[in-house]
C-alpha cells in the first residue's frame, strides 16, 4: 500500500509501507507508471553478509516520516547500523534524488546496492539498459522515455541483465554474494544493479546520493545529468528542500489556527496529496494506487470530473487557486462537443476506459464541473478567467437544461454517483439543479442573459422534492425509473447541495434515517448504501462520513461534526493518507489509498468548521 508521495506535477514517486519505491509516473501523475521494482541492499564486506532492506533481516524498518515536507524519509536500524533514506523530486527539473545516510557504531566496510527494473511506458519488454563508460552513468530507455542513473560519490560498479523470462529471477541475484559480475548492456526485459563501496568510521555519517534523471530523449537526460554534475547533487538537494519549505509556508500558514496537531497534520498532508495528484496540465487523478491493476485490470489513475470538481473546490479553500484554474482549463479541453463530460479521461486528456455503454454518461459529473467553475469565481477568481471558461459553462448548462425526462422534468436517466445503476437518481438531480443555478449566477456576473437555466434549476429541485420523497416510508428514495428504495449516503450530499434547508424537518429526519441504517456499529463511519458489497460488506467510506459531518454542521451541531472529523483522523494511515473506504470488521484502509476525494472532503469540512469557530 502507498505510504508516501513526492512529485512536481510531471514526476510522481510513491513509496510503499516497506519504504520501497512503488510507482514512478511520468510525464503526468497517473500516466505512465514506469517502475517494475526497486530495492536497496547492503553487503558487509568483513562479515561476508548480505541483506536487502526488506522485512526479515537484522536491519529492520523502524519508521516512515509523513511527507509533509515533500521529501519522504524512511529509517532502518539493526546490527549496529542506522540508515535513512530521503526521496526528493525536484520542483522544476524531472529529477529524483534518493539520499542514503549511514552511520555505524563500529568501523566497517559496506557495499550499497541499488537494484532497479523498469516497465517503461507500462510494458517491461523491448527495453535497453546500458552502462555508459564515458559519463559513468547507467541508462534505461524505450520509445523516447529515458531514465539515467548516477551518483555522488560516483558508483564503483554497475551491471545490466534480464528478469522474468528464460527462467531468470532478476539481476538483483548478482548482488547477493557482494560481487557484481554481469554485463554492461542488456535488452528485452532489462534490469540493472549499481554498487557503491562505503567505508564507515565509528559514529561518522556517510552519505550516498543516488540521482535519477528523467526525460523524453537522450539529449534531455544527458543535459540534466551534466547540469547536476556541474555543481553537484547536494546543491539540487538544498534547492529542492528550500523550495518545498517555502511552498509549505505559503500554502499552509495561518489556515489552521485554532486546531490541535492531529487536524493540522492531516490537513497539511491532504493539501500535499492534492498537489501531488494534480498534473501540470491540470488533470487531477482520483488516486495513484495501481494495485487494482493486478486484480481488475484497471486502476484509479484517471481524471473523473466529479472527483476533480470537488477536489478543485477544496484546492481553492486550501489556497491552491492556480491548481483549480488549471483543472478547469483542462476540463474545457476535454469537454464533449455536445457540452457533456464523459465518464473519465486519462491524465493526458484522452478518453479513459469505461464499463458503461454509450453515451458513457454520469450526468452529475457535468454538473460538478459547472459548480466548480462558480466556486472558482465566488472565491476570488478574476472575471477574465471566468469569461475564458464561459463557452464551457454555456455549453454544459445548455446540455443539462435539455437532457431531461419530459414526464418528470428531472434529468434524464444516466448512471448514478457510484457508477453502478442506470436510472433517474436523487443525488444526480440535486447536482444538476445546483449546477444550473450556479450557471445562472455566472451568467449574471458576466452580463449574459440565460433565464432558462434558473427556471430549469427550480423545476428540477421542485420535482426532486416531490418525486423522490415517499410519504409511506417517510424518507427519500435514491432512484426512480427504475425505483430503488435503498438508503444511500449520497442523499447527504444532495442535502449539502441545498436540496433542503436545514430547518426543514425532512433534513434532520433524513440525517437520522441514514445514520441509523448505515452507521457501522463495530468501527463507526457511514457506508455508501444498504447491502453495499464493494471491497467488503457495507464498509464505511471517508467521504460519506464527512458528508454526515457537513449535515450536522449545517444543523448547528458542531460537536457531532467535530467527532466525525476526529473519526476520520483516526482512520488515516500512519503517514497521513486517507483511503477510499475502511474495512468494516478490522478498521484498516480498503481500496484506493490515498483517494483525492477523501482528502478534499476533509479539507472542505475543516474549512467550514473553522468558519463556525470564527463566527462564534
Amino acid at each position: 500500500m502507498i505510504a508516501q508521495l513526492a512529485g512536481n506535477g510531471r514526476v510522481l514517486l510513491t513509496l510503499n509501507d516497506l519504504g520501497e519505491w512503488e510507482d514512478l509516473f511520468y510525464p503526468y501523475p497517473g500516466q505512465f507508471q514506469h517502475l517494475r521494482e526497486a530495492r536497496l541492499g547492503l553487503f558487509d564486506v568483513d562479515q561476508s553478509r548480505f541483506q536487502w532492506l526488506r522485512p526479515g533481516g537484522e536491519i529492520a524498518l523502524t519508521g516512515q516520516v509523513p511527507s509533509v515536507e515533500n521529501y519522504p524519509t524512511t529509517a532502518w536500524a539493526g546490527d549496529g547500523l542506522a540508515l535513512t533514506t530521503e526521496e526528493i523530486v525536484h520542483p522544476n527539473h524531472d529529477l529524483v534524488l534518493r539520499i542514503v545516510r549511514m552511520r555505524s557504531e563500529t568501523e566497517r566496510r559496506l557495499r550499497l546496492f541499488s537494484y532497479q527494473s523498469f516497465s517503461i511506458a507500462e510494458s517491461m519488454f523491448q527495453e535497453t539498459a546500458y552502462v555508459d563508460p564515458t559519463s559513468w552513468s547507467l541508462v534505461h530507455y524505450k520509445r523516447g522515455y529515458y531514465f539515467e542513473l548516477f551518483g555522488d560519490p560516483a558508483f564503483d560498479h554497475a551491471v545490466c541483465g534480464e528478469h522474468t523470462l528464460k527462467g531468470l529471477k532478476g539481476t538483483y541475484v548478482d548482488a547477493e554474494d557482494g560481487r557484481l559480475e554481469g554485463r554492461t548492456i542488456a535488452h528485452g526485459a532489462a534490469d540493472s544493479v549499481i554498487q557503491w563501496d562505503v567505508h564507515l568510521a565509528p559514529g561518522v555519517e556517510s552519505t550516498v546520493r543516488i540521482v535519477l534523471a528523467i526525460g523524453r530523449g537522450p539529449e534531455a537526460v544527458h543535459r540534466l545529468r551534466d547540469d547536476v554534475r556541474a555543481t553537484g547533487p547536494r546543491r539540487f538537494e538544498t534547492e529542492s528542500k528550500a523550495y518545498w519549505q517555502a511552498w509549505i509556508t505559503r500554502h499552509l500558514a495561518d489556515r489552521l489556527n485554532g486546531f490541535g496537531e492531529p487536524i493540522r497534520r492531516l490537513s497539511r498532508s491532504s493539501v500535499l496529496v492534492l498537489k501531488h495528484l494534480a498534473g501540470a496540465n491540470g488533470a487531477i487523478i482520483a488516486s495513484p494506487d495501481t494495485r487494482p491493476l493486478a486484480t481488475g485490470g484497471d486502476s484509479y489513475n484517471y481524471c473523473w470530473w466529479r472527483d476533480g470538481g470537488y477536489v478543485s473546490e477544496a484546492m481553492e479553500l486550501a489556497g491552491l487557486r492556480d491548481y483549480s484554474e488549471r483543472f478547469l482549463r483542462f476540463a474545457m479541453r476535454c469537454q464533449g462537443p455536445g457540452g457533456a463530460f464523459l465518464h473519465r479521461h486519462f491524465p493526458d486528456g484522452e478518453i479513459g476506459s469505461t464499463w458503461h455503454p454509450p453515451a458513457f454518461l454520469l450526468i452529475d459529473q457535468t454538473a460538478t464541473v459547472v459548480s466548480a467553475t462558480w466556486h472558482h469565481l465566488e472565491t476570488g477568481a478574476d472575471p477574465d478567467m471566468i469569461l475564458e471558461l464561459w463557452p464551457m459553462v454555456k455549453s454544459a448548462a445548455n446540455f443539462l437544461t435539455e437532457f431531461r425526462d419530459e414526464s418528470t422534468k428531472l434529468p434524464a436517466a444516466s448512471y448514478d454517483l457510484w457508477e453502478e445503476r442506470f436510472g433517474i437518481h436523487l443525488y444526480s438531480s440535486a447536482a444538476v439543479a445546483h449546477a444550473l443555478e450556479r450557471a445562472s449566477r455566472i451568467a449574471n456576473v458576466l452580463g449574459k442573459d440565460h433565464p432558462r437555466w434558473q427556471i430549469a434549476a427550480e423545476e428540477i429541485r421542485s420535482a426532486a422534492l416531490t418525486q423522490f420523497w415517499d410519504p409511506g416510508l417517510g424518507r427519500f428514495i435514491r432512484s426512480i425509473a427504475p425505483r430503488d428504495e435503498r438508503i444511500d449516503a449520497s442523499t447527504l450530499l444532495a442535502l449539502d447541495l441545498e436540496l433542503l434547508e436545514p430547518t426543514d424537518p425532512k433534513f434532520a429526519g433524513t440525517v437520522e434515517t441514514i445514520t441509523k441504517r448505515l452507521w457501522s456499529s463495530k468501527i463507526g463511519g457511514i457506508a455508501r448504501y444498504e447491502r453495499d458489497e464493494y471491497f467488503g460488506h457495507e464498509n464505511p467510506w471517508i467521504v460519506c462520513t464527512l458528508w454526515l459531518a457537513a449535515a450536522h454542521l449545517r444543523m448547528g451541531d458542531r460537536t457531532r461534526c467535530r467527532e466525525l472529523i476526529d473519526w476520520t483522523i483516526t482512520h488515516a494511515t500512519p503517514t497521513g493518507l486517507l483511503p477510499e473506504q475502511v474495512d468494516s470488521l478490522i478498521g484498516e484502509p480498503k481500496s484506493a489509498t490515498p483517494l483525492a476525494w477523501s482528502h478534499a472532503a476533509l479539507l472542505e469540512i475543516v474549512h467550514r468548521y473553522r468558519q463556525t469557530m470564527v463566527a462564534s
